[in-house]
């Protein structure tokens, strides 16, 4: 018998891919989502040899497609304001990352995408190339195709430097403007062992500078003295507190918002101050307009403000430096934080006095007005099956407390939200195929935090969940525990091509076929079929008056753990 030491798990060297997995989780990551290949030995590795001995590490979730990989990263970012990863394989799982990246940094979401490298060596080292594969998937430079979606990227270079790398790619994720990073390693570097007590770097605290109190002044004095001052924000209720801030401030002075292609609750639906998600026909009157965490705040093909109405821009980066072409004249452009931008203004503009009063009252009186021509749920006809017609049911059938991604056809002038993290909306990218991943991160944040009873709905045209890979959505709802409802706007169509080639050419050729060239998605497969296949509950619904039983049973099944899908067959 041997005198020698029994080896067990917890006593095995480290290698760089156990230092960089125990940075990732003390560095704040949650999750890991996984697209495995060949480069990931060191990785499975780790998390086994982790398992037994009760180390910490990002919870993993095996993901069977990179755009879902990143979608659902993206949405667990939304949900716990954390940086999570994605990881895939190589060169061919970069390539796929791109959409998805170009989704997350237009979102301003911070994300750590990650992938294997090919290994470098051809012999002689452990890791080095053993599969004929490993030639071809090398790259000249792999990041290069995803560093125009990111804020920075790098390539592991010495293993002992696997945490440091980890930490500089957290900090400078979630450095404001938030927004996704890229890191590559190559899988000699992740099998290499490192020394037990190499140093080890924390997190760096970033601090957000205030607005300038001269500009926020400035502002308060143009709002004090418009008549007629409004807001449009798409996305200033994504921090903490943002949606009750600027309730605050617009209930007290009576300023309009107009949420514009809005991608979080800004203000509730139903506050007497939101007058509206469409500028078109709500600048007419503007002599002051601010726009807030807004990117587009108008199309100047479309619709302008006044031509003596001034435009001040709020948001950390106002200018939006990472857009080539962008070409609103602000008077001024604050740099902040939405949150303290707005805090700050109300700070500056107190109550209004007495000589603002009238103006104020008089103010509200208009919004009021403005207000009662919206559409309102009451009057939509649900006799005849649009997306309308769903939105208005689904809005009134679905627990106040659902969570809703929107991926395009869910009318959210109908909807009630009326808090933070009730809805996440499109990101500006428009990189299809992101709706059913993120609704699934959003799921799986919250299961990690023990919320299992508020429900998570993806609202996709057709078009959009095939983009999602929805065969690969279905799976990883059901293999890891994660009851989602998909609702399929299914209209047989690609409404926003249909729709742009008619606004271009309205009298022209492409007319007299409804402009159904190159957009028509017909005949649609059973698209309930494809997820009763995984398990769960689908429903194929043809009226508005037999959407709210399907909604019913749709919540019936996810609350016993089911996933569900309900097909809307629609009117184009």
């Amino acid at each position: 018998m041997s005198d020698a030491p029994e080896t067990t798990l917890a006593s095995r060297p480290q290698i760089a891919a156990d230092l960089y997995l125990k940075t990732l989780s003390e560095g704040g990551v949650d999750a890991l989502y996984a697209v495995a290949g060949t480069d990931f030995p060191s990785v499975i590795e780790s998390y086994e040899k982790a398992g037994p001995s009760g180390i910490d590490l990002p919870r993993p979730y095996t993901v069977p497609h990179e755009n879902l990989a990143v979608a659902m990263a993206h949405g667990d970012a939304l949900r716990t304001r954390r940086a999570q990863v994605a990881m895939v394989h190589v060169s061919v799982g970069t390539a796929n990352m791109v959409c998805g990246a170009l989704n997350a940094v237009r979102d301003g979401v911070p994300l750590l995408l990650s992938a294997g490298r090919t290994p470098l060596t051809e012999e002689g080292e452990h890791g080095t190339r053993t599969r004929f594969i490993h030639w071809a998937q090398e790259m000249f430079d792999q990041g290069g195709m995803i560093r125009e979606a990111v804020k920075w990227d790098y390539e592991l270079r010495s293993a002992s430097q696997a945490g440091d790398v980890a930490i500089r790619a957290l900090d400078i994720a979630e450095a404001p403007p938030p927004g996704p990073v890229y890191l590559s390693l190559p899988r000699e570097l992740l099998a290499r062992e490192v020394p037990p007590d190499v140093p080890r770097r924390v997190r760096s605290r970033v601090t957000e500078g205030l607005p300038d109190p001269d500009a926020i002044d400035r502002l308060a004095e143009r709002i004090k003295a418009a008549e007629y001052p409004v807001i449009i924000t798409s996305n200033s209720g994504r921090e903490a507190g943002g949606c009750a801030a600027l309730a605050a401030l617009v209930e007290a002075w009576a300023i309009p918002v107009i949420q514009f292609n809005a991608r979080s609750v800004n203000l509730p639906f139903e506050h007497p101050m939101c007058i509206g998600f469409d500028p078109q026909s709500l600048l007419l009157g503007a002599d002051l307009v601010v726009s807030l965490a807004c990117d587009v705040p108008f199309v100047p093909a479309v619709t302008n403000p006044r031509p003596t109405a001034e435009l001040w821009e709020i948001d950390r980066d106002p200018l939006f430096s990472r857009y080539p072409l962008r070409s609103f004249g602000a008077a001024e452009a604050l740099v902040a934080s939405p949150l303290a931008a707005i805090r700050a203004l109300h700070a500056a503009l107190g109550s209004p006095g007495a000589d603002q009063a009238r103006r104020v009252a008089a103010r509200a009186a208009k919004i009021e007005a403005v207000r009662a021509r919206r559409t309102s749920r009451d009057t939509v006809d649900l006799n005849r099956f649009t997306a309308e017609a769903a939105s208005a049911v689904l809005a009134e059938r679905l627990p106040r407390e659902s969570v809703i991604v929107n991926e395009y056809s869910f009318r959210t002038d109908l909807a009630k939200f009326d808090g933070e993290g009730q809805f996440y909306g499109f990101t500006p990218a428009g990189g299809l195929g992101f709706g059913m991943g993120a609704a699934l991160g959003i799921a799986a944040a919250d299961a990690r935090e023990g919320v299992r009873d508020r429900p998570v709905v993806a609202m996709l045209g057709d078009g959009a969940y095939m983009f999602n890979n929805p065969v690969a959505c279905h799976w990883a709802s059901a293999a890891h525990q994660l009851p989602m409802l998909s609702v399929i706007f299914n209209n047989r169509r690609w409404g926003a091509v249909r729709n742009s080639t008619l606004a271009m050419y309205p009298q022209g050729a492409a007319a007299a076929s409804d402009g159904m060239f190159l957009a028509d998605l017909s005949p649609a497969p059973d698209y309930a079929a494809i997820c009763r296949a995984h398990g769960g509950s689908g429903e194929t619904v043809n009226s508005a008056r037999d959407l709210p039983g399907a909604i019913d049973r749709a919540l019936t099944a996810m609350a016993g753990g089911q996933q569900a899908l309900i097909d809307l067959v629609i009117e184009g």
